[in-house]
């Protein structure tokens, strides 16, 4: 996960640093919550959610299923749960990510609108009209996807790393005052 850190079992928040986030902090001391429910949304919002590949309402049921073992978690109406992804989102948010999201929801509607329409002389020409919409965007989100690739694997900020040079020079400038 890129935001908040999992551990290997994949069942529980390993990552104090969660908790420097209120609406984090309010799941996780929340007894029928708690790093289950930091999970769930974390599965839910996160770019780099092995369930990224669903669309929203389909992750939220699957997630549920795969988690509570229902597909209908009744946690997921939780206020406290609705602030959490708020700022889930709003703290990961990255335009490239968001694009190739809304890309990947346009693709599964048009595929779903392929699989329900059966072709026929009255509609060739605008399924076809379709098909063209279709390889237009799945073009464009290669770009977004050549984007994301060429930014480059995002890393978190680590502590304990060496001043730079600019920062050292502005250290010895303060300290000779």
């Amino acid at each position: 996960m890129y935001l908040i850190q999992v551990n290997k079992t994949g069942n529980a928040i390993q990552d104090d640093g969660a908790y420097a986030v209120k609406e984090f902090q309010e799941i996780l001391n929340t007894k029928s919550l708690g790093s289950k429910a930091l999970l769930w949304v974390a599965l839910i919002c996160d770019y780099d959610s092995p369930y990224k590949h669903f669309v929203e309402k389909e992750r939220e049921r699957i997630v549920s299923k795969d988690l509570y073992g229902t597909y209908e978690w009744k946690g997921s109406k939780n206020e406290k749960i609705a602030d959490a992804i708020s700022k889930y989102r709003a703290m990961q948010f990255d335009p490239l990510d968001a694009q190739l999201v809304a890309f990947n929801e346009k693709i599964d509607e048009f595929t779903s609108l392929m699989k329900r329409t059966r072709i026929t002389i009255d509609n060739a020409a605008d399924m076809q009209k379709v098909m063209i919409g279709i390889e237009k965007i799945l073009g464009t989100r290669q770009k977004v996807l050549d984007s994301i690739e060429r930014r480059g694997e995002r890393a978190k900020i680590v502590g304990q790393a060496e001043l730079s040079y600019l920062e050292k020079t502005e250290s010895v400038n303060i300290k000779n005052g």
